[in-house]
């Protein structure tokens, strides 16, 4: 098949959304279909902090399977930073790929952010397959999008739905209605370093995300500092932040490195040499691809006991779920860990195996699916039907 992704989000501000999508882009082409990533791309320099709030792009550079619709801006939603494409240049730029394209099927992701996934939806004339990634209980976002911008209506020219946890699909069917298959974020098992983890006398604990509140880093911090304080020898790593953006959650820095923005390489080296991966997220996470891949190492998990998280970890058997934005809980369960190795064994060993469900290969054979029952549907067969493909609400 010929098969245009398209991608709301910036390749080189690369997020959750878009290491799925370019991981899944990567898996398709090495099965032997066409492929195009349709994405916005930031070159780096001065415009591009400007448009980021200061914040630069990785330096990455273009694959030849990325058809690039341009710069981004960093807008705030549902609790983070979306670096979307929102000029007239996208949308330019989308229109006519997906005319002269030649594609058997376009994949959206997101189909619900601006203005790539919205115009995407619209404007195809092949078989629609859209991806929702999201997970969110707002009512004036959500509601507001779906009624007052035609979100249901452009939905319903989605052949496939798609839905990456259960938490995805509740706020995919409150929202906009319709019907979702669940297809998890997937993870490369190979990319996790094969053998056991090298001994220590100390916990070594990881957290690996942006220093911030919603990401609950400065409750692992208050239950990093009772741990500590409860005579547990224990190294806490922290990689995904600078020490700049770390420094004001911190009230003591003993036990506590911070590894900055790390690789890829090295965080797979890190998620190896962890013990524990601490996911201490307050909400709106919808699954948590850090968590699948600790997994894939071998590493139990210990994160909030949230929506997408839910989905990913079985409790009290490839990791522990606790109350959010508790770290009294939070360092009770890092505690009994502690002190039981064979337990923290047990885990990790049901955690290798419970990454297989997530393994990209089993991933993209449900994605295919998705584009075969998506080109086995039949056309509108007249004028009436197009029409009210196109005008339901």
């Amino acid at each position: 098949m010929r098969v245009g992704l398209v991608s709301p989000y910036s390749y080189t501000y690369l997020g959750g959304v878009g290491r799925h999508v370019e991981s899944l882009a990567e898996e398709l082409l090495a099965r032997g279909h066409e492929v195009r990533l349709l994405a916005p791309y930031d070159p780096p320099g001065r415009r591009a902090r400007w448009c980021h709030g200061g914040a630069a792009p990785q330096e990455r550079p273009a694959p030849d399977y990325l058809v690039s619709l341009g710069r981004s801006a960093g807008i705030p939603a549902n609790g983070s930073v979306s670096n979307l494409a929102l000029t007239p240049g996208a949308v330019s730029r989308l229109s006519r790929e997906l005319r002269f394209g030649g594609y058997d099927v376009i994949h959206v992701h997101e189909p619900n952010a601006p203005v790539a996934g919205w115009y995407a939806a619209e404007a195809s004339r092949v078989p629609l397959v859209g991806t929702f990634h999201a997970y969110s209980s707002s009512p004036v976002l959500n509601t507001g999008v779906a009624s007052l911008l035609g979100a249901r209506r452009l939905y319903d020219k989605l052949r496939v739905r798609i839905a990456v946890s259960e938490a995805a699909r509740w706020t995919a069917e409150r929202f906009y209605g319709g019907r979702y298959r669940i297809v998890p974020n997937g993870v490369d098992l190979q990319a996790a370093l094969p053998g056991p983890k090298p001994a220590s006398n100390e916990l070594r604990l990881l957290y690996v995300g942006r220093a911030d509140e919603r990401k609950g880093l400065p409750v692992l911090l208050r239950a990093f500092e009772a741990l500590r304080g409860a005579g547990v020898a224990a190294r806490l790593t922290v990689a995904g932040a600078t020490a700049e953006a770390v420094a004001p959650f911190l009230l003591d820095a003993e036990g506590v490195e911070v590894a900055g923005l790390v690789s890829e390489e090295e965080k797979w080296r890190l998620l190896h040499t962890a013990d524990v991966l601490c996911a201490p997220a307050l909400g709106a996470e919808s699954f948590g691809m850090v968590l699948t891949e600790a997994f894939a190492s071998g590493t139990t998990v210990v994160a909030s006991d949230i929506a997408g998280y839910r989905d990913v970890v079985r409790d009290r058997v490839d990791g522990l779920l606790v109350p959010p934005g508790a770290p009294a809980e939070l360092g009770e369960a890092l505690h009994d860990l502690a002190l039981d190795p064979a337990r923290r064994a047990r885990m990790g060993v049901a955690a290798r195996e419970r990454a297989e469900r997530f393994a990209w290969p089993t991933v993209a054979d449900e994605v295919v699916t998705a584009y075969e029952d998506a080109l086995s549907l039949p056309e509108p067969s007249s004028a009436y039907q197009r029409a009210a493909v196109r005008t339901v609400l």
